[in-house]
């Protein structure tokens, strides 16, 4: 009976300590792990036991303790600074956000006393996050003037695909007689030339006459060196490049004759088949030669050298 005499009088003493520990501190760390056990009503809470109205939207507490006047103990926020946007027992406001123009917003709403403010993207800018929107992108531009769906805060822009049917209809038509004109003179050019060709026989070791198309030719071998001035008459410097280089002649030496002899064309072409020759040989020059003009489409040269060979042929002793 002595024993729970004295548990009971220790409890006491200790909740007289604890009450009077809370009275002497604004804690409220101390209000929460010390309180008494009241039974308050919703939209209230406890403090320093008391039972404390909860502050609305747009307000918040001045002091946790209430207790002497619970019911005018909340403060309003500051308009256009801070905000409270639901029930509360909080001692400060939300600072409100801002609006940064710098990247591509402005204020749709501004803020309130009971809430933040609102941001949207501005003409020409975009966001498509589905959070709430921090950064706004800027607006593609369509290079070709078609738009299919225009820009919104929302959503960038989509560009279309221009039709050109009608303006690659439009140009056919105008070219089309000319490309018609120029393929028909050069299929008649095509065809005059090989006519002429075909028309021409040579005779060969039986005496009979046969056409290039008929047998493929095969010339004798002659020191073609002599002949060079005539061969290079009826071909122009590119044209004698061209021939060299499909001959083998590196660029290094065709680049080398050709500064050596600036000043003279004529000595260039000459100089440009000399050098050819002499690295060839005369075994197989012509064949080579004649071959590589016809390929070239240098015809008027490959029937100079044909003339040279017909002519050295029926006389031997030249």
């Amino acid at each position: 009976m002595s024993q729970l005499l004295l548990s009971s009088i220790i409890c006491h003493i200790l909740d007289l300590t604890a009450a009077r520990s809370l009275h002497n501190s604004g804690s409220v760390h101390v209000a929460q792990q010390v309180r008494t056990y009241l039974n308050c009503s919703s939209g209230q809470y406890e403090a320093n036991g008391v039972c404390c109205d909860l502050c609305e939207p747009g307000y918040v507490v001045k002091s946790l303790d209430c207790r002497s006047n619970p019911k005018t103990n909340c403060k309003p926020c500051t308009v256009g600074k801070d905000y409270m946007d639901k029930d509360n027992y909080k001692t400060t406001c939300l600072r409100c956000n801002f609006c940064d123009e710098q990247h591509g917003m402005e204020t749709e709403k501004h803020c309130t006393i009971t809430q933040n403010v609102k941001c949207r993207c501005r003409i020409g800018f975009f966001c498509d996050s589905t959070k709430p929107c921090r950064h706004c992108e800027k607006c593609d531009l369509c290079e070709n003037g078609i738009i299919a769906k225009e820009c919104t805060p929302t959503q960038n822009t989509v560009c279309g695909e221009k039709d050109n049917t009608k303006d690659k209809l439009k140009w056919l038509w105008l070219i089309l007689p000319v490309a018609v004109s120029a393929g028909v003179i050069l299929w008649w050019r095509y065809y005059s030339k090989h006519r002429t060709e075909r028309r021409q026989k040579i005779t060969n070791q039986k005496g009979t006459y046969e056409s290039y198309e008929d047998k493929k030719i095969e010339y004798p071998d002659i020191n073609l060196k002599p002949y060079i001035p005539a061969i290079i008459s009826v071909m122009e410097v590119r044209q004698v490049r061209r021939l060299v280089r499909k001959l083998g002649l590196s660029t290094v030496q065709i680049d080398g004759i050709v500064y050596e002899n600036s000043n003279d064309s004529s000595e260039q072409k000459i100089k440009l088949l000399e050098c050819w020759h002499e690295t060839h040989g005369i075994k197989g020059s012509c064949q080579t030669l004649i071959t590589s003009l016809r390929e070239l489409k240098f015809d008027d040269a490959a029937d100079n050298i044909d003339q040279i060979i017909e002519g050295k042929c029926n006389h031997p002793e030249d």
